[in-house]
């Protein structure tokens, strides 16, 4: 059982016809121990047409699926706990990185259903956290781990994203309660800009293995991974400090340039894809994999769902 890559990550295939869902509750031990072996399981051949089917297979592992809150990403509920995939441009790529890693709590696993494969593309690359992790320079490694990070988000109707598609609401009350829970301090600048900061740990610890594994959004969030003209722009209407993501060291300081450039060199030496089917499901586990997504041509349908929660402990 395996996706062509990376190694670590593992499939299984069944006779045409096999509902998924069946099959995960005849088999969920074993796939429960395969999952802790490799990080990921890719099911291909099965009978899953929709997202209804889809979330059945989901269910069928034992734990109730997630709500999406704290969106960085504009995304439609399709059925209960079932999203579509970020909507992003297709002709730009979507960095690998874990599911919501800039929270306090992240998923602890993350499945895809490829409903609908693109003509061309659209592949979603995958990679093992512990390989990446190793990777990374070991000076840049220390930094995020003694230093920690805080997340700045300008959230406004013009631009990124507003506060009532990020936080699924149009409660300021209930903005506010949620921020106070996950540890998030909030700023009214308008009724229709919020700016918060988020003090974050730049790693988890591996619930398998005890090893700290790098997972944050650091290399998404910063403006070092924006267009040059784009950051020069944004910088121009907004500043620094009124960019609608950046990300900062713990203590406030600027993260170099340079730090985040090795990081999304590290993410992109990385990522290992294969040729999605219609119909295939994807399981990750959210702490020790990542995943990201290919540039495509003509329709692509991913849906995704999530289950589980991990809390951060380094």
């Amino acid at each position: 059982m395996s996706i062509p890559r990376p190694p670590s990550s593992r499939s299984s295939r069944a006779a045409p016809g096999v509902a998924l869902a069946d099959f995960v509750c005849r088999h969920a031990s074993d796939l429960e121990a395969e999952l802790e072996r490799s990080g990921g399981l890719l099911f291909t051949g099965f009978s899953v047409n929709n997202a209804a089917e889809f979330r059945a297979a989901v269910l069928a592992f034992g734990a109730e699926t997630l709500p999406y809150m704290e969106r960085a990403a504009v995304r439609r509920e399709v059925v209960d706990g079932v999203f579509t995939s970020t909507e992003f441009s297709s002709s730009s790529w979507i960095d690998l990185h874990h599911e919501m890693s800039f929270a306090r709590r992240i998923p602890a696993r993350i499945f895809f259903f490829a409903e609908e494969v693109a003509a061309k593309g659209g592949e979603t690359p995958v990679a093992d956290e512990h390989r990446t992790t190793a990777a990374i320079d070991s000076a840049v490694r220390d930094e995020f781990l003694t230093r920690g990070l805080i997340y700045v988000r300008n959230f406004r109707p013009e631009i990124d994203m507003d506060w009532q598609s990020a936080f699924q609401t149009s409660s300021r009350d209930d903005v506010e309660r949620y921020c106070q829970a996950n540890g998030i301090r909030c700023e009214w600048i308008s009724w229709d800009h919020l700016r918060t900061e988020q003090p974050q740990a730049g790693f988890l610890r591996s619930r398998i293995t005890g090893e700290r594994l790098f997972c944050n959004h650091a290399h998404i969030f910063h403006p070092a991974a924006m267009d040059n003209d784009l950051r020069e722009a944004l910088v121009d209407a907004y500043g620094e400090d009124g960019l609608p993501r950046n990300v900062l060291f713990g203590d406030g300081a600027p993260i170099p340039d340079q730090m985040v450039r090795h990081l999304r060199l590290v993410y992109a030496r990385a990522a290992h894809a294969f040729t999605w089917k219609k119909g295939d499901v994807m399981m990750l586990d959210n702490a020790r994999c990542l995943h990201g997504r290919a540039p495509f041509e003509g329709a692509r349908t991913v849906l995704v769902s999530m289950t589980g929660l991990l809390e951060r402990d380094v």
